[in-house]
């Protein structure tokens, strides 16, 4: 008898098979895109460059589960890949990138509940409409929380502009996954590309969770 699939993975992330086209509604902005090659593989375009190569287990449920089992990964906290989560982006056109990934998110917890619980993502760099996310995310979604970075536009965790928001997430009592992205020292770091994740990441986290101490 093979033995049960019992890990759990809190830390994989989802980009869905297309995002929404904004260019008629906001004009020419820095938008995400998906380009793909063949059936089972995509590029993720940010700014007009090739951000990262990907394969469909990022959005294809039944790939996703049977890579799962070959893993002896029971289930998996799906949340956003972090560059998706656009802060640098106008806050509205933010939020409807955010309402369409999170909803590809939900529709893939609805296909294996038993296998996926889901975290979303809100446009950080507007308090009102994160919060207004939040709420969808958790009441009409059925998300368990949500995925933000380690700081949003260089402003830290610890900042009091961000409370009202740690608030909201409390209040509804929703996780918090916080993940590395944009880390400062990246100038300073001489060698291979993966010296960001290595290195750069790290260092980014301890300063997140020094300002969420120091900030109270």
């Amino acid at each position: 008898m093979s033995k049960p699939c019992c890990a759990i993975d809190v830390h994989t992330h989802v980009v869905p098979a297309h995002l929404p086209d904004p260019v008629a509604a906001f004009g020419d902005i820095a938008w995400p895109s998906i380009q793909h090659t063949d059936n089972c593989h995509a590029k993720v375009i940010i700014q007009g460059k090739n951000y990262r190569d990907i394969e469909n287990a990022c959005w294809d449920v039944p790939r996703r589960t049977a890579e799962m089992t070959g893993m002896d990964v029971g289930c998996q906290v799906l949340s956003p890949m972090p560059e998706l989560l656009s802060y640098w982006l106008p806050a509205k056109p933010a939020q409807i990138l955010a309402r369409h990934i999170n909803e590809t998110i939900a529709e893939m917890v609805r296909a294996a509940p038993d296998r996926f619980h889901g975290l979303g993502m809100v446009p950080l760099q507007d308090i009102e409409l994160a919060i207004r996310e939040l709420e969808y995310i958790v009441g009409s979604l059925g998300l368990r929380g949500v995925e933000i970075a380690t700081n949003v536009n260089n402003v830290p965790l610890g900042h009091p502009s961000l409370e009202p928001f740690f608030a909201a997430a409390e209040s509804l009592g929703a996780a918090i996954f916080v993940h590395p992205l944009r880390p400062v020292g990246m100038d300073r770091l001489v060698g291979p590309a993966n010296l960001e994740q290595v290195v750069a990441f790290p260092c980014e986290t301890a300063l997140a969770v020094a300002s969420a101490i120091t900030g109270g």
